[in-house]
């Protein structure tokens, strides 16, 4: 009873200890397991928060609440895949409960299973038409399969029976903006805040908003409540163990590492700010390995590791992802943003490439990168099939290069022009063939972002539904001088993208 009064009073430190004795005597008391992995989740230490509840629920396989803490525990963590066993346990413990339904259809939804989820929740929304647990589940449910009619009619009848429901609120703005109605999207977004100020999911896309817009200094001051957001809360481990946030304070002789958790665009987008760090403490940066030997040639004053294995927690004083540097380091306008090149490569093979390319003299050496990584939801809007590059291909005097990683023969083969095929590697090989190339044509991927930091003249093919960081109809950006930005005029419009761009190379 001590330990649980102990953790009531908040007295965390000793409820842990008082815990830990009774399991000192009994390492099966699962009371005092549930209690324990309660007192770690106060302290902050999410991940051992939920190896104690997952201790607790093996124990008791029959015990709703034991299932459902440990369901709470791992999403705490943003474990939503582990977190489907529990769910499911307790969903058979208690069949018909709409709030328990929605939360496996949750889990469902954040584990790629769409159906899934969407099945689970058209039941429960049949059971229990007015239960706001279950339509918001659906209204989920429907947007990840992209059914947007279908979510905000039910996000709509959510607000019907609670107008005051953040999530539904939410969920509306999430459906205007995949639509690109973006004030509407703020609108609802501002009134999810309005209900739920803490809401991290709310503030997160508020801050993508405000930053799509050019408002710098309140987009990145709210752009680290991606760290809580229900999708992308798993990725930063060092949070989930307890280590603190850096706040852009001296360090005055503390540990910092610069956590990876993020693509390879944003790395290079964000290394721009690497010279920045203080150098009044120890500062370690997590590398994406593609990035180990371009960072640490072009930033040989900082010391880098590769991102796995991760680092242990008891190597850092504070950590700060590397996405979140900008409101650490104090950016207030595009100013603070801008940048010369600032990536340093090889000048041996830059200068291997040049010599190659001098044998053609008077054709200009283009590189293209026409898709991404398939597995980002935005590839769908992002790819520009090789058929709407012909304009380019037209052009007199002009070679082509493929800029991906790996392009196969058949991919080659079936390109509608002459194609070079390039073997790079890692990102440090593309590098030096970026810089010796005459300019760059990419889609949105981690190309553009490589040969901006190059200052490699690129010109960016960008979608109507397009990245944040890219603005609203702008033809300039200020993380690269060297780039311009050629917009889609309508979704899937990409020939008359291509048809500028050339217009642009033949000038």
């Amino acid at each position: 009873m001590d330990a649980w009064a102990a953790l009531a009073a908040g007295r965390i430190a000793e409820a842990e200890r008082a815990f830990g004795a009774l399991l000192a005597r009994d390492p099966a008391d699962a009371e005092a397991l549930l209690g324990l992995a309660q007192a770690f989740s106060r302290r902050g230490d999410l991940l051992a928060a939920a190896g104690a509840a997952r201790r607790a629920a093996a124990l008791l396989p029959d015990r709703l609440d034991a299932q459902l803490q440990l369901a709470d525990h791992l999403r705490d963590v943003g474990n939503a895949a582990d977190a489907i066993a529990p769910l499911e346990r307790a969903a058979a413990l208690a069949p018909g409960v709409p709030r328990i339904a929605a939360r496996l259809a949750d889990a469902y939804r954040l584990t790629a299973r769409p159906a899934d989820a969407y099945a689970v929740a058209s039941v429960a929304v049949e059971n229990a038409p007015e239960s706001l647990d279950a339509l918001v589940a659906l209204g989920y449910a429907s947007f990840a399969l992209d059914r947007l009619d279908e979510a905000d009619q039910t996000f709509c009848r959510a607000l019907a029976h609670d107008p005051r429901s953040a999530r539904a609120l939410r969920g509306r703005g999430q459906v205007a903006n995949e639509r690109a109605r973006w004030n509407e999207a703020g609108d609802f977004f501002d009134r999810a805040l309005a209900v739920a100020p803490e809401d991290p999911d709310a503030r997160f896309q508020r801050a993508v908003l405000d930053l799509r817009f050019g408002r710098v200094r309140e987009g990145w001051a709210n752009f680290g409540a991606i760290l809580d957001t229900e999708i992308d809360r798993a990725r930063y481990y060092y949070r989930l163990c307890g280590v603190p946030l850096w706040d852009g304070s001296a360090l005055r002789g503390r540990r910092l590492l610069v956590s990876s958790s993020h693509g390879l665009g944003d790395h290079l987008m964000m290394a721009r700010f690497l010279p920045r760090l203080p150098t009044d403490g120890e500062v370690t940066v997590e590398s994406p390995p593609e990035l180990f030997a371009l960072f640490s040639r072009s930033f040989p004053a900082l010391r880098f590791v590769l991102r796995e294995p991760l680092q242990a927690p008891s190597t850092m004083d504070v950590h700060i992802p590397i996405m979140n540097l900008p409101h650490a380091l104090g950016v207030r306008d595009e100013s603070d943003v801008r940048s010369a090149a600032y990536l340093r490569v090889d000048p041996a093979v830059v200068a291997a490439h040049r010599e190659r390319f001098v044998r053609e003299p008077g054709v200009r050496q283009i590189g293209i990168a026409w898709h991404g990584n398939p597995k980002n939801r935005r590839e769908r809007w992002r790819t520009a099939p090789l058929a709407h590059w012909m304009p380019l291909a037209a052009l007199a005097d002009v070679r082509l290069h493929a800029l991906h990683v790996a392009v196969s023969d058949d991919e080659r083969r079936a390109a509608p022009f002459a194609l070079e095929r390039s073997t790079f590697a890692t990102m440090d090989d593309t590098a030096a063939f970026v810089a010796a190339l005459d300019a760059v044509v990419t889609v949105d991927t981690s190309i553009v972002h490589l040969a901006g930091a190059l200052g490699v003249p690129t010109w960016l093919a960008n979608p109507l539904h397009s990245d944040f960081r890219w603005g609203i109809g702008r033809e300039d950006s200020p993380w690269y001088p060297t780039l311009g930005i050629v917009w889609q005029p309508a979704p899937d419009a990409w020939d008359p993208v291509f048809t500028r761009i050339a217009r642009s190379l033949a000038r």
